[in-house]
């Protein structure tokens, strides 16, 4: 399955070098990283990856116990969506792309979204793609949701400020070829609401 799933991700490479964004695939070690900042999704809740590839991140998700009927991905490379639907064929694998997921996912899933893994290389974007991702993040997760993102290069992959995100450097993974950083990011009203939430909790607590 390795040897196979290598000729998938050079032939992708091949095709689309920008959009495939390294030129290995994921190591075991990044995917375990990232999926380790997953947290299991609630009863009615779900999880999103995007740009899966050949699914590397996919399984070490569901590694660590989260059903694959709580799992969605979208990836816009029809010979990997192809590969990811017969490498999973219980996750809902869906092709197209990420700035379109409010169009896209169904419609019982709108606003219930947890947490969504990229593995988008979003450095080589133009900064109009970056807001339509990221747009399109939010229009989906609930209040709180979380996207993390992993990315080769030094520094936030996205411009957090720009885009009304929060942003939280999680980690370095230096045995990744090429070494890789995780950065998990927030929608700045989200944590507007639950600051003033907390607070009044609080107040309320203290009387």
């Amino acid at each position: 399955m390795k040897n196979k799933e290598n000729v998938v991700f050079f032939k992708s490479l091949l095709k689309s070098p920008l959009k495939t964004g390294a030129f290995f695939p994921s190591s075991k070690n990044l995917a375990l990283s990232i999926s380790s900042f997953v947290e299991m999704p609630a009863e009615d809740e779900y999880i999103i990856e995007l740009g899966a590839g050949t699914g590397r991140l996919t399984s070490a998700i569901l590694s660590r116990g989260i059903p694959e009927s709580k799992l969605i991905i979208l990836e816009m490379q029809p010979s990997l969506v192809k590969f990811l639907k017969k490498k999973f064929p219980q996750t809902m694998v869906i092709e197209g792309n990420a700035s379109e997921m409010i169009k896209l996912l169904p419609e019982h899933v709108i606003g219930k979204i947890s947490t969504i893994v990229s593995g988008i290389p979003m450095v080589n974007l133009r900064f109009q793609e970056q807001q339509a991702i990221v747009q399109s993040c939010k229009s989906v997760m609930k209040q709180g949701g979380v996207l993390l993102q992993f990315t080769y290069r030094p520094g936030s992959p996205l411009p957090s400020n720009k885009l009304g995100l929060r942003q939280r450097y999680l980690g370095h993974v230096l045995m990744n070829m090429p070494p890789a950083a995780i950065w998990e990011y927030m929608a700045v009203q989200h944590i507007v609401a639950y600051s003033l939430k907390d607070h009044f909790q609080f107040k309320r607590a203290k009387k």
